[in-house]
């Protein structure tokens, strides 16, 4: 039952498996033929308790393959697009019609913002036995009630939704921000992560919504979210800590969305299932081991010396095993984000519990459990002048075994992750909220507003983003080994940390990542293919990193080549040598890499983002979220005439 039916909430461990829900089905339905047959032959006498147990439990199992089947089919591509249609046709207009005007939208208070939250999931038939017949014999013929014309809307019930206006405005203590239990707003950003993950679900169905919408989605983020310009925090956990949290969870929903079976057993019709399997199942389970009185001697498969039957012990720790896993499955369906957006939108739907302090506490005791993220918040790391010599096992890297493994190339050896530091977000979200209004650049605004940079312009002016993150890579790995801090200069200490993690983890996006890299991947990957090979030419023997850093010294400006390697090295002295201030120095670097990812972030590959959620995370993935909300968009990087040519003059 745990192979076939997924008696834990996995579902899916690829996107391709959600789109294989039908070759899955047939395949189920094979394999519970086979088990209905050797259940005959087996059980012959079903009077008995045993052979009830045994049936509930074949029932059991087919609900479960049914349950996991229709999680696949809600995450394919097909049926993404089916069941959002009715939400993109909502906010298509919401914009227009938040209930209040436009200049009293408040994103601070959420006034106007009528986001979804619950609502039109129920607008299937609730769940009875009648239903469940129905379902098995309905009947085509049933009446479909017409859409309005022209634009064929599917309209919703705004009185039975739950908005995210709604809950802002729930007058209950476990809700209310001013005197209440919820002063920071964390119960209630839970539904605001789950409005926005719903929002997020149309980038994967291809729907678009107007520049208006966005625009009033980005009103939200930097004035409900983000911190002031200065950096400053309206309270203790508010500003880029706030909005990095929201986006977290929101992504929790996605994840859970596309590799668990929660999008399923949460729906309204299903809740009733879920209970019912799991009960049936652990008391068919347990009758089974307490009524088993083992099989006939000539069936035995072998025996223990104290008379235990081999086969009797095996299947007494399946069934244990199965009963462990669903009452874990249990347990973190109970504390999961799915479950405490519905408890939340419960007591703001029903006034009545608002009057109960056991409800509230219950509620308040089941969102203050945190359980594990698919995301570690760890910033992967790669270093390429630390790595361009490493060569891979041919054991397992070779033409054989390409077709089963995927091959790791040369010089593909990632550094060790490292922990996301608060001074990356805080920088990051502080260029975010100063960027919006004109379109992302690769670095060449921030270069622009000092006049020392401006002559560092021309690295940003290559053949592809990639020679562009590995130029900059190698020439930040140069000063920081060629420059590195001394003291404790708080302003450099800071510079220093955001311009070195976020070169190297830029590197690892085109070494590990290149999907979501805006080259086409195969672009990125021969690009950097190429550098590993002229990496290698270029420093020849040199072992040691000092080496490296002293032969990119001597021949940094000489070196007219147009290769990565050379043009790092170039632009690496021209950091050194033209800029006396050290400080300086890391200040141009940390403003850069910060504009380089977020320039990086917009994507139209949401299929990737996706794919990588399932493999743990990654921190560009958090910012596409939130500039896919706001409607950014990337400059084509300028290129003026005989741009590169200029460069060596400089």
């Amino acid at each position: 039952m745990i192979a076939f039916g997924s008696a834990d909430s996995i579902s899916a461990y690829s996107l391709e498996d959600n789109e294989q829900w039908k070759s899955y089905n047939w395949q189920i339905v094979i394999k519970l033929i086979w088990l209905a047959l050797l259940i005959d032959l087996y059980v012959i006498d079903r009077s008995n308790q045993v052979g009830t147990a045994i049936d509930c439990l074949f029932v059991v199992l087919v609900l479960k393959t049914r349950e996991r089947a229709r999680a696949m089919m809600a995450a394919s591509q097909h049926s993404l697009e089916r069941n959002t249609k009715v939400i993109a046709d909502y906010m298509s207009v919401e914009h227009e019609s938040g209930g209040v005007s436009r200049g009293d939208v408040d994103p601070v208070r959420m006034r106007g913002y009528t986001y979804l939250v619950r609502g039109e999931e129920e607008r299937s038939r609730p769940l009875t036995i009648l239903v469940l017949v129905k379902e098995l014999f309905k009947c085509r013929r049933r009446k479909e009630e017409a859409t309005p014309a022209p634009n064929y809307h599917m309209t919703l019930d705004k009185d039975k939704l739950i908005t995210i206006d709604k809950v802002w405005e729930c007058e209950g203590r476990l809700l209310r921000s001013s005197g209440g239990g919820d002063p920071h707003n964390k119960l209630k950003d839970i539904c605001l992560s789950f409005a926005l993950f719903k929002l997020l679900r149309l980038r994967y169905a291809g729907y678009s919504l107007p520049q208006e919408a966005h625009k009033k989605t980005w009103n939200l983020i930097r004035d409900g979210l983000l911190p002031n310009n200065d950096g400053s925090l309206s309270n203790n956990d508010n500003g880029y800590k706030r909005a990095f949290r929201v986006v977290e969870v929101e992504l929790t929903f996605l994840f859970d969305f596309f590799y668990t079976k929660y999008g399923v057993i949460f729906h309204p019709t299903n809740k009733l299932i879920e209970f019912a399997t799991a009960v049936f199942g652990i008391w068919a389970t347990t009758s089974l081991l307490k009524h088993h009185d083992g099989p006939y001697n000539d069936c035995q498969l072998a025996t223990l010396p104290n008379g235990l039957s081999v086969d009797v012990l095996v299947t007494s720790a399946m069934i244990i095993w199965f009963v462990v896993v669903e009452l874990m499955q249990f347990f973190f369906m109970a504390f999961s984000e799915w479950a405490k957006v519905i408890w939340i939108c419960k007591y703001v739907q029903y006034k009545s519990w608002q009057d109960y302090v056991w409800i509230e506490r219950m509620i308040r005791v089941i969102c203050g459990v945190w359980l594990l993220k698919p995301w570690e918040q760890k910033l992967r790391q790669y270093s390429f002048l630390e790595s361009y010599l490493y060569n891979p096992s041919r054991l397992l890297n070779n033409v054989v075994m390409a077709t089963y493994i995927d091959q790791t190339r040369d010089g593909q050896r990632q550094s060790t992750p490292i922990q996301l530091p608060e001074e990356v977000k805080q920088a990051v979200f502080h260029a975010l909220k100063s960027n919006y209004g004109t379109k992302l650049e690769n670095g060449q605004a921030s270069l622009r507003a000092k006049n020392e940079s401006r002559k560092l312009l021309w690295a940003c002016w290559l053949e592809t983003q990639t020679q562009v993150i590995m130029v900059w890579h190698i020439a930040t790995s140069f000063c920081e080994h060629r420059l590195p801090l001394e003291g404790s200069d708080l302003p450099a200490t800071k510079s220093f940390l955001v311009a070195t993690s976020l070169s190297r983890y830029l590197a690892y996006l085109v070494a590990f990542a290149p999907r979501l890299l805006p080259d086409h991947p195969y672009v990125a990957e021969s690009v950097f293919n190429q550098a590993i090979i002229e990496a290698r030419d270029f420093f020849q023997k040199c072992k040691r990193m000092g080496d490296r850093v002293k032969k990119m010294e001597e021949n940094g400006l000489s070196a007219r080549g147009e290769t990565v390697i050379n043009r790092g090295a170039r632009l690496g002295k021209q950091l050194a040598n033209d800029i006396k201030d050290k400080e300086t120095i890391w200040r141009i670097l940390a403003d850069f890499w910060v504009e380089m990812l977020l320039y990086v972030a917009p994507s139209d590959n949401a299929r990737a983002h996706a794919d990588h959620l399932a493999r743990g995370g990654e921190f560009v993935t958090h910012l596409w979220a939130l500039l896919s909300h706001a409607g950014f968009e990337r400059n084509p990087p300028t290129k003026p005439r005989n741009a590169l040519e200029r460069s060596y003059s400089v």
